[in-house]
């Protein structure tokens, strides 16, 4: 009896440790967006980089704190929701430091912003040879 129970022990622990759990980590952008899903097969969502300018360093460096956190090495999928600078705006400072497979925008700014403006005019050139190394869509 002692025999079965030892082996239900290590089976029940195989099996426990063999399940994996959708991970959700809500990155602190100080007001900005930035949401880390990685599922149980391990592939990756990040929806939004944060703030731009003096702030796109420190939320970059917050993102890729919860991507080493959660045992990544790139980002899978990146959503950018829209073009208001807490949303997108650490995304060039993320695309330094980790790379990222597929990029996800709404295509064309439609809401006249000065910031939004420059870097969606720079982003149809440099997004596409960094900010989604694979693919990159507009939608």
């Amino acid at each position: 009896m002692r025999n079965w129970v030892v082996m239900f022990l290590v089976l029940s622990s195989t099996v426990f440790a063999a399940s994996k759990n959708l991970d959700i980590y809500v990155i602190d952008v100080e007001g900005g967006n930035a949401t880390l899903f990685v599922s149980p097969s391990g592939e990756s969502l990040l929806i939004d980089t944060g703030n731009a300018g003096a702030a796109a360093p420190r939320d970059a460096g917050r993102i890729v704190a919860a991507i080493k956190d959660a045992g990544l090495q790139q980002i899978d999928h990146l959503i950018v929701t829209h073009w208001h600078g807490d949303h997108f705006g650490g995304l060039a400072e993320l695309a330094s430091k980790v790379p990222i497979r597929e990029f996800i925008d709404h295509g064309p700014n439609v809401q006249p912003g000065q910031l939004a403006d420059a870097d969606c005019d720079e982003g149809q050139t440099y997004g596409r040879e960094t900010w989604g190394q694979d693919r990159h869509y507009g939608i």
